[in-house]
């Protein structure tokens, strides 16, 4: 007997959650349908193609802010942070560098370097794929660090 009522229970909360579910799908489906006929292809491509334009302007903008930060009086590393990405160098001056995609082996020379040395950022290159940051010692020491990303991020007071 109970086995029959669960048995029918267990069948009508299937069909719930089944229907449920299908109905979902179709509004999330439809919802993508009708963005593919507002938009077209060409429009799409045109869209995209205006983003890629916008991000290449903004990274040659911030390198250029970096290079110009680099001739100037740059600070000397005074806290060297670990990120899920990579560290951050905070400078004397209240200004952070921020390096992506550097190498563990890197990041302990670094912390070496820092521990017996004042480092100061010196110059910046960029080829295709990395990106160079030149660090120089009162003593001599150079560390070059290569990454996918460096980005200059201004203190509280700049913005």
């Amino acid at each position: 007997m109970f086995t029959i009522l669960y048995t029918g229970l267990a069948i009508i909360a299937a069909g719930t959650t089944y229907s449920v579910l299908t109905r979902y799908r179709r509004i999330r489906l439809g919802s993508r349908f009708d963005m593919v006929q507002a938009f077209g292809p060409k429009e799409f491509a045109e869209f995209d193609a205006q983003l890629e334009a916008i991000a290449r302007e903004e990274l040659r903008r911030l390198e250029d802010e970096l290079v110009q930060y680099l001739a100037g009086q740059a600070g000397h590393v005074v806290v060297i942070s670990r990120g899920r990405h990579g560290i951050t160098l905070e400078l004397s001056d209240g200004r952070r560098l921020s390096v992506r995609g550097v190498s563990h082996r890197t990041v302990e020379l670094l912390n070496r370097c820092a521990q017996s040395d004042v480092l100061r950022p010196e110059s910046f290159d960029r080829d295709a794929v990395l990106h160079r940051l030149l660090l120089r010692g009162l003593a001599g020491a150079e560390i070059e660090i290569s990454a996918r990303n460096i980005a200059l991020t201004a203190d509280r007071t700049d913005r």
